[in-house]
């Protein structure tokens, strides 16, 4: 049988009212007594039923976490940030994973929503818009992480845009001027439109004219990056590829491996993500590493400050990390 604030009190000889205030630290009372019944309380095993809490000072400090049943690569880093700081801040996670079925989408966000939740946040999903009429009807923080999207929901996310003017400066100061873009051609796709536009304006920048066939790609999976090469041919029309992931890159690495393709020396390879799989392919893969843990830190910290509003977008910093994928080529 759960131990209760009452059993508490009868122990220490005073009301379950003081029990309860001392245990929320409202209120005052001597050093002795409090020591007292917080030691009671270890003793005999009580825990504070969170969800009664919650419902006498309406009020939750659960937040949920809607994450994609097809696991990414960064996901747990996002996880480990968000947790970290709620730990510190006092907050609860309540992770649930969705399926690629719409309507198993809807049964998982009601049943979510079912719970006293402070805010729901949608880590790096593309929901359908039937799954977001279900969450805007919520009366609840709603928020983003690593994909901004175009229907008002705050976002963390990196620069996509700013992300691809740093990687196609970096490919043209090694001296490569045709270059393509793996994995960022979904056309429904906020943070593909982004990086896509970006790629286009960082070539113009340069004087260069951008081929539309050499982006190429919807999915951010493997098996896009794998198939790259037969896409495009050998000889290949460019000398330098941007994976839109780093699964993407590693895909193409063992593409280029399996048609006889030397990297760096015959293709140049970059990818987008630099989490650490990129340290576990030889050569290891040149990319722009995005801060997952500060996304996920900064969504509780924002959160519990309360400085959401709908259309904000946080950019949180990336870094380039050079790898051996990229060479410089003389001109």
């Amino acid at each position: 049988m759960a131990i209760t604030i009452k059993d508490i009190a009868n122990r220490a000889g005073i009301s379950a009212a003081s029990v309860s205030r001392i245990l929320t630290n409202r209120g005052r009372f001597s050093a002795e007594t409090a020591q007292r019944v917080r030691q009671l309380a270890e003793e005999m095993g009580y825990y504070k039923n969170q969800s009664a809490a919650d419902l006498s000072q309406k009020a939750s400090r659960v937040i949920g976490v809607l994450v994609p049943a097809t696991h990414t690569n960064f996901a747990d880093e996002i996880i480990k940030g968000m947790q970290r700081q709620a730990f510190e801040l006092g907050y609860e996670l309540l992770i649930v994973f969705l399926e690629n079925d719409v309507q198993h989408q809807i049964k998982t966000v009601k049943s979510l929503l079912s719970r006293q939740l402070l805010a729901v946040v949608m880590l790096a999903v593309d929901l359908e818009t039937a799954v977001f009429d279900v969450l805007m009807t919520a009366d609840m923080h709603l928020l983003s992480i690593s994909n901004q999207l175009d229907n008002g929901i705050p976002s963390i996310s990196s620069d996509n845009y700013a992300m691809m003017h740093t990687i196609v400066d970096y490919l043209y100061n090694q001296g490569h001027r045709q270059i393509a873009l793996i994995g960022a051609a979904d056309p429904d796709s906020v943070v593909a439109t982004l990086r896509r536009q970006g790629f286009i304006d960082a070539l113009a920048k340069h004087g260069i004219q951008y081929d539309p066939a050499f982006i190429w790609g919807i999915e951010n999976a493997y098996q896009t990056g794998l198939e790259t090469i037969q896409n495009f041919g050998v000889p290949l029309p460019f000398t330098a590829v941007i994976g839109s992931a780093d699964i993407v890159g590693i895909g193409i690495l063992n593409g280029a491996k399996d048609a006889g393709v030397s990297v760096p020396n015959d293709l140049s390879i970059i990818t987008v993500d630099g989490t650490y799989l990129t340290q576990l392919t030889r050569p290891r893969l040149t990319a722009v590493q995005q801060n997952f843990t500060q996304m996920g830190e900064l969504a509780i910290t924002t959160i519990a400050n309360q400085t959401l509003s709908p259309h904000t977008i946080i950019f949180t910093d990336v870094v380039l990390k050079p790898g051996d994928t990229v060479a410089k080529i003389s001109r």
